[in-house]
């Protein structure tokens, strides 16, 4: 079965575009470099009523449990973990991962 992954961030208020840009560009760089990524998004809220701070949602289609693991421990995934996100986030994001079939 296939796994969505689901991080929503809250990103601090003075987090620049370009810083905003970087990170969505090494986000979506992951699809060829991670193996058992299907597809990846990532964007900001236009909701802001409902969305209880969170500025921004990532969404991470695996081709499996084992792909989600993978994808978790990947180089390029600490990377854009410790260069993009961290630093620029205002509170822990918040992650959900489920199993759907395809």
């Amino acid at each position: 079965m296939a796994v969505k992954h689901i991080v929503f961030m809250k990103f601090k208020a003075e987090t620049p575009q370009a810083t905003l840009d970087q990170a969505k560009s090494n986000l979506l760089a992951m699809k060829g470099k991670v193996p058992g990524i299907i597809a990846i998004s990532f964007g900001p809220t236009f909701k802001t009523d409902r969305a209880q701070g969170f500025t921004h949602a990532l969404v991470v289609d695996l081709e499996s449990k084992e792909g989600l693991e993978v994808y978790a421990s990947h180089p390029e995934h600490a990377a854009v973990l410790t260069n993009d996100l961290k630093p620029n986030l205002d509170a822990p994001p918040c992650a959900m991962d489920y199993e759907y079939d395809l």
